[in-house]
């Protein structure tokens, strides 16, 4: 074999795994407070997917209603999420939410958080029961401290602070407070809610070998998609 033949074919070699290699970048958003932190504002969270040049986006809203029209999709989903096809009108956006065994593969209900939805309909329950309010305060400290954090912070600032930390105390705080009560549900509910993303995720991954994946979710769920996604590291600026 010439040398000139030998060499392209090295170059055949390595360059099909380098092609075919997938970029996966986590992003956690801040829902409404994006309207109120000029430092990680709607129009910064934007721009950082434009700077990760997409191929998909998941973003977190359920598989059956990532066609939705806006009307539905406005009661439903925080405004980032069902705003991503405007945003990125040439990009594929695909859903990856989990809401509940009741709902799947149907539309939710126009009544269904206020009236309808177990969870709500438990942590109303929760709210108004004293002793519990008690119990949970140690919990709530902790949310106040992260809040601080998420209020005025930008992407960087957030990921190089201890909010991943600071929610994973807090669901665990929450968890072994509401343990063994009629409550327990809601935190198992979340916990459920989680695996379920973490699950519809690991399948969009397989789908898009070979391409640059940027999923959205909610700053809550972060660390725990984190650690089932491993995802490549988010380079932002200073």
């Amino acid at each position: 074999m010439r040398i000139s033949g030998l060499i392209a074919l090295l170059f055949l070699l390595f360059s099909i795994p380098l092609a075919a290699q997938q970029k996966t970048h986590l992003i956690p958003v801040l829902h409404g407070l994006h309207k109120s932190n000029d430092a990680y504002n709607y129009d910064s969270l934007k721009a950082i997917i434009a700077r990760l040049k997409p191929d998909i986006i998941a973003v977190e809203i359920r598989r059956e209603d990532i066609g939705a029209d806006t009307t539905y999709l406005k009661k439903n989903y925080p405004y980032e999420m069902w705003m991503m096809p405007q945003w990125f009108p040439k990009v594929r956006i695909v859903g990856f939410d989990w809401l509940g065994e009741d709902i799947e593969g149907k539309s939710i209900p126009d009544n269904y958080w206020k009236e309808i939805a177990e969870i709500k309909k438990w942590e109303r329950k929760r709210n108004q029961d004293t002793i519990f309010t008690v119990k949970l305060a140690p919990c709530d400290s902790i949310s106040k401290v992260r809040l601080e954090i998420l209020k005025t912070s930008s992407l960087k600032e957030i990921l190089e602070s201890r909010d991943s930390e600071l929610i994973k105390t807090y669901y665990s705080c929450m968890e072994a407070n509401l343990q063994g009560s009629e409550y327990q549900k809601i935190p198992e509910f979340y916990s459920r809610r989680n695996r379920e993303m973490l699950k519809n995720i690991s399948k969009l991954r397989q789908q898009a070998k070979g391409k640059t994946l940027v999923i959205i979710t909610g700053d809550d769920h972060y660390p725990y998609l984190f650690e089932g996604l491993k995802p490549d590291k988010l380079l932002l600026p200073d």
